[in-house]
């Protein structure tokens, strides 16, 4: 059976709801709509259709009704000018209609801009000057009830009212961005890229320098990934060749005048390897120019400064080095490397990051082999910047291996931290996102450590023997751990100081020394979970900290204030006497106090 399309979709769907064009017009004409068409409207509006005898009752009142508009105007920031309209009753209607859209009731905003649809037709004019400014009102309408449909989820009437706005007014960029969030929700990925793409270039025409469309794609693109659609990264393809045998010198992918063009002046070539040079470096241009094959690059670096929003960077089997510069990713760009994570590697060498993610973008199955003092990954940027970072291992032979900060949310799934000198992922600032099945092991310091403002979601993760603690808490900052592991850690599992805030549940800690210990104002919600102190205490709560345990088995000595001990006694906890006194460990390895409260939890 052939698909519908989307006018035989729209038809149907507006048969059910009674609503489509032949019933607004009857509604700007001042027609009494059909008793079908009155039961399905107030069936759509959750209410029992009426008898007929109600209906004659009631008949002079759904006309009074019927002339009660309102209007609501898009609401954020304005790229181009909207049109004002005079007419009182849609000025004096303004802002009711816009506390409907601050109150979250989206039925009622899409009835009052369907009614506003009517009204605007009504107050227009015979002049032209009329018809205009009623064209310009009624692009406005039609674009915020696209903006309501999409809060309701009716996909396909948002996307026929932003279609509906942008024929009424061509050069104005806002319904383009309805469009393109309203296939976002169909799921219809590649549509809303391209509503943005010709958005983009509608700001880009009138010499706007909005991002707006930028930051939109960037969503689009990403959840498009996770959706398992490239919709946002079908640009160009460019190549990386491997560095091979002179990787550990620094040194970028030996020239090949047939790839790249190079060798053409000054240099002691035969006349057919000039010949050669001179072709592929005019092919290379032709290709750069059309995006019509893949591109050959000598470094990821070079790679990225070529790369345009939505291409992808292939780094080919072998070893790739950066030269000791850091890599800055500021475009939407998928950087993937070819075959298993053994089988292609970069090795950097330098006292900066090897990635500094400031855009939301993609990388994947990437091995990354620092050398040097600093982290081997660094996001940073405000909400807004959510890099998705999927199949990769990262090891710092100096330094953290993953830094997040600002307010930057990234998405982290079935990464490796294989080692590293200090910590092997550290939040701070406001940072955030989620982290899935992420395992990180042999740091010589935590694998956790969250600090300041940052807060976080953990699922499925395990943080095993490393040099110090597994999960550290510092300052106000918050974690949500499910079902994840904290195992042969040198310090406690969890570490919980400041007023910083800890969920657990369906979480496993044993063999640390220590289970969870709460210091100062912290506060811990552990819900069916494991907490083992090992050759310490399983739960240790001093000064105002407080924990709340429930349906948990907690298995060693508990040392805890008065208040504390109240939400730790539960009767649907099971409390496991050590089968040996514990004591706290001595002030050395990981317990040595550190004054600086940037190292160090208390």
């Amino acid at each position: 059976m052939a698909a519908l399309s989307l006018r035989e979709k729209l038809a149907a769907r507006w048969a059910g709801r009674g609503e489509g064009p032949e019933v607004e017009d009857a509604l700007r004409r001042g027609d009494v709509l059909g008793r079908e068409t009155l039961e399905a409207r107030r069936r759509a509006a959750g209410e029992a259709p009426r008898t007929k005898q109600q209906n004659e009752v009631h008949h002079d009142e759904e006309e009074e009704e019927e002339l009660v508009y309102h209007e609501v105007w898009c609401s954020g920031k304005k790229e181009m000018e909207e049109p004002a309209v005079s007419d009182p009753n849609l000025v004096d209607l303004k802002d009711a209609a816009r506390d409907a859209i601050q109150e979250g009731d989206y039925e009622t905003a899409e009835e009052l801009y369907t009614r506003g649809l009517a009204l605007v037709n009504k107050v227009a004019g015979a002049e032209a000057e009329d018809k205009s400014a009623a064209r310009d009102a009624a692009a406005v309408i039609y674009s915020n009830r696209s903006f309501a449909r999409t809060k309701l989820r009716f996909w396909l009437e948002a996307v026929s009212d932003g279609y509906a706005a942008h024929e009424l007014r061509p050069d104005w960029p806002k319904p383009y961005y309805r469009i393109a969030q309203a296939k976002s929700g169909q799921r219809e990925y590649r549509g809303a890229i391209a509503a943005c793409r010709q958005g983009q270039k509608t700001l880009d025409d009138a010499g706007s320098r909005s991002t707006e469309f930028s930051r939109l794609a960037d969503s689009i693109a990403a959840e498009a990934f996770l959706a398992g659609s490239l919709a946002g990264f079908d640009g160009r393809l460019l190549h990386v060749r491997s560095a091979g045998e002179e990787a550990w010198l620094g040194r970028e992918a030996p020239a090949n005048p047939l790839i790249d063009g190079e060798g053409v002046e000054g240099a002691a070539t035969n006349d057919d390897n000039m010949n050669a040079a001179v072709v592929a470096a005019r092919k290379k241009g032709e290709l750069i120019a059309s995006g019509g094959g893949p591109l050959s690059f000598r470094s990821v670096e070079e790679a990225l400064q070529e790369a345009r929003d939505g291409d992808r960077v292939l780094l080919l089997r072998g070893i790739h080095n950066t030269g000791g510069a850091t890599i800055f990713v500021d475009k939407r760009v998928l950087i993937r490397s070819e075959g298993t994570l053994e089988e292609t590697t970069i090795d950097h060498r330098g006292n900066s990051p090897i990635f500094r993610l400031t855009r939301t973008c993609v990388l994947q199955n990437v091995d990354v082999d620092m050398t040097g003092f600093r982290e081997a990954l660094f996001v940073y940027g405000g909400p807004e910047v959510s890099p998705i970072v999927e199949h990769c291992r990262f090891r710092s032979s100096g330094g953290d291996a993953i830094n997040v900060a600002g307010r930057a949310s990234p998405l982290f799934r079935r990464c490796e931290v294989a080692g590293c000198k200090k910590v092997g992922l550290k939040l701070f600032g406001g940072a955030g996102g989620e982290y899935i099945d992420l395992r990180i092991r042999s740091c010589q310091q935590q694998a956790l450590r969250m600090m300041e403002d940052s807060g976080a979601k953990f699922y499925g993760c395990e943080f095993t023997d490393n040099a110090e603690e597994g999960v550290v808490l510092m300052g106000n900052s918050q974690a949500s751990l499910r079902g994840c592991r904290v195992v042969g850690n040198k310090g406690p599992a969890f570490d919980v100081s400041g007023s910083a805030r800890i969920h657990c549940e369906g979480c496993k800690a044993e063999g640390n020394v220590g289970g969870l210990w709460l210091w100062e104002s912290a506060k811990a919600a552990v819900h069916q979970c494991e907490l083992s102190g090992g050759s310490s205490h399983a739960v240790l709560a001093d000064g105002s900290s407080l924990p709340s345990i429930t349906d948990s088995t907690v298995r060693g000595m508990v040392q805890a204030t008065e208040e504390a001990w109240e939400g730790i006694c539960g009767d649907t906890n099971h409390l496991v006497e050590p089968l040996e006194s514990v004591e706290l460990p001595p002030e050395e390895g990981p317990f040595k106090f550190e004054p600086v409260w940037y190292e160090r939890k208390q």
